[in-house]
């Protein structure tokens, strides 16, 4: 599986509004849409980033979004961003589905050269299983940066107290708009 995000920087005085609704009128379009296993609309209002965050089946899905009219439409909007891409080493969903994601949280922690990657993976692995239970956690997901040797773990919770459990060297945080997983419709009120 791969992961990718495109942040978009809005300009100071930007309406806000403009992105909620964006995100009302834009968000049936992904239904359905091959290969794409994961979608959550994310903004952080206070740093003025519009950062769409998706999980694909493959690759090869992921190349047929960048190519097609939806994403065209981002290009169109804002101006073509910068893609990060990631391989999703695990992601799972909390035991918790009570509840609709009111926050995110992307973490990075950067590897060092003489880190052993499989024993890494694993303590991060555990850590994960013991998140899974944490009654506020509704997403989680471990992914690898090889070109950067970062770790990123992206996380989606009930609301922005989870921001206390980031221990990561870079942290950025968003408000949910939309969140759309694997068999499911999830829909965050983002009036």
């Amino acid at each position: 599986m791969l992961a990718m995000q495109y942040s978009i920087e809005l300009p100071i005085g930007y309406d806000s509004g403009l992105i909620r609704r964006r995100v009302q009128e834009r968000r049936a379009l992904f239904d359905g849409l091959p290969g794409l296993v994961h979608k959550s609309y994310l903004f952080s209002e206070q740093d003025k980033i519009y950062a769409p965050f998706y999980i694909w089946s493959d690759a090869g899905e992921a190349r047929k979004f960048l190519f097609n009219d939806l994403f065209r439409g981002v290009c169109e909007t804002f101006r073509r961003p910068r893609v990060r891409s990631w391989m999703v080493l695990d992601s799972l969903h909390g035991t918790s589905k009570t509840f609709e994601p009111n926050f995110a949280m992307r973490e990075a922690d950067t590897i060092a050269p003489e880190d052993n990657l499989e024993a890494l993976f694993e303590k991060e692995r555990c850590a994960q299983r013991e998140l899974v239970n944490h009654p506020d956690l509704h997403f989680h997901a471990l992914a690898l940066d090889a070109e950067r040797w970062e770790l990123v773990r992206m996380s989606l919770w009930r609301d922005a107290s989870a921001a206390a459990l980031a221990c990561a060297d870079c942290v950025q945080t968003y408000e949910v708009l939309h969140f759309q997983g694997a068999g499911t419709q999830t829909l965050r009120n983002a009036s």
